[in-house]
């Protein structure tokens, strides 16, 4: 008789913890508002003002591998040709400040080369420029000097925005391994 009393209470015990967990998932179903639907990575809008002292070094260095994304507008330079060849300065510099954040919040190589793809307007997309020149022994790399200014003051894994003569560049030290 004990058995038989301990087998009804394990199916009674059984029976409740099922109807727990079936009304649980009933109200969930029921109550469940999914709220607005996330923009994609490339619609989001970021608020936050570009800050150069993000990834800033106090001193220069002398030697240095950095990656780019260039961003230009109408009339910047005859050498480069805008993705949107109406784009006018301003909204060349609200472009870059928005790639800026999008490498801020997750600043890695793979992502930096996924807005490299999806932006760069330089003749090569994936580049990497050392300073000095291994070929010449050039100390900027036969690069402009804001651009060469603005790699050697960069810590390694950061990213700065400097403008030159072709448009804004966002420029990413590379780390020793990438």
């Amino acid at each position: 008789m004990a058995k038989r009393k301990r087998s009804t209470r394990n199916n009674i015990v059984g029976v409740v913890i099922a109807a727990a967990l079936i009304g649980s998932v009933i109200g969930a179903v029921i109550f469940y508002d999914p709220g607005e639907p996330l923009p994609s990575p490339g619609d989001v809008k970021f608020t936050e003002k570009y800050d150069d002292d993000w990834g800033k070094l106090k001193a220069p260095i002398s030697h240095v591998d950095v990656e780019q994304i260039l961003i230009s507008w109408k009339g910047a330079n005859a050498r480069v040709t805008p993705k949107d060849p109406e784009r006018t300065k301003e909204e060349a510099w609200e472009l870059v400040e928005q790639i800026w954040n999008r490498y801020k919040v997750n600043p890695t190589k793979e992502n930096f080369a996924d807005l490299q793809t999806q932006y760069n307007e330089d003749s090569t997309v994936h580049n990497t420029y050392s300073m000095p020149d291994p070929r010449t022994g050039d100390p900027n790399g036969g690069l402009v000097k804001a651009f060469a200014d603005c790699s050697k003051t960069t810590e390694e894994g950061f990213a700065r925005i400097v403008e030159s003569e072709f448009g804004y560049h966002l420029i990413r030290r590379k780390k020793q391994d990438g």
